[in-house]
């Protein structure tokens, strides 16, 4: 079961956070220019999650050479960020407090379960077609082999951030999910950019 209940301390600190000029700056901002707002963030933190990624596979490498920067792939998924992710959650979720008004254990849980059953795997798939076919290759082999993954990735990862995020005002629920993408977007990054397996094994990525 999940412990929704012990989120109340990190909301106890992110209305704090609320109060500082910053953030007052970016409810500001999101008051007047919402989804311009959204989209720039998503992109810039989409950027930082892939260069994140690069990095530790460029690490993690046997051969491991000075960190070089694959700009077109950051490209790629900062361009999904901004032309699909952020506005898509910019309706998501007003459509989530029409439906389901209350905060709660119960209500969290259903809105967690609710979102990670049916909103997840299209939107999963979604992002691992565009990917695919961004790259120039067929999106087929990649959403048959990484959306089960990344779903998996998913439900670990937001089912319990989401306890927080459907706890929060909706405003403040944008910058948390932000920062909190910058982990879920370097999975992402990962999932997408995975050369396919041979013999059951993937292969570690190396970019060029």
């Amino acid at each position: 079961m999940l412990q929704c209940g012990s989120s109340g301390a990190i909301m106890i600190m992110l209305r704090a956070l609320q109060r500082t000029a910053p953030v007052r700056a970016y409810a500001k901002s999101l008051e007047t220019h919402p989804l311009a707002t959204k989209v720039s963030t998503s992109g810039a933190l989409m950027v930082l999650s892939d260069v994140m990624r690069q990095k530790l596979e460029q690490g993690d490498a046997d051969d491991a050479e000075p960190f070089c920067w694959d700009a077109a792939r950051s490209s790629r998924l900062a361009f999904w960020a901004v032309a699909f992710h952020a506005p898509y959650l910019h309706w998501l979720h007003p459509f989530y407090e029409r439906m389901w008004l209350r905060y709660n254990v119960r209500s969290t849980f259903v809105k967690v379960a609710l979102d990670q059953t049916f909103m997840a795997p299209p939107f999963l798939w979604a992002f691992l077609t565009y990917s695919a076919l961004a790259e120039g290759s067929a999106p087929a082999p990649r959403v048959r082999e990484q959306l089960p993954v990344l779903w998996v990735d998913s439900l670990w990862f937001w089912s319990l951030a989401h306890c927080v995020t459907f706890n929060l005002p909706v405003p403040v629920r944008v910058l948390w999910q932000d920062f909190a993408r910058i982990y879920f977007g370097s999975l992402m990054s990962l999932r997408a950019n995975s050369p396919l397996a041979k013999g059951g094994e993937l292969r570690r990525h190396k970019p060029k």
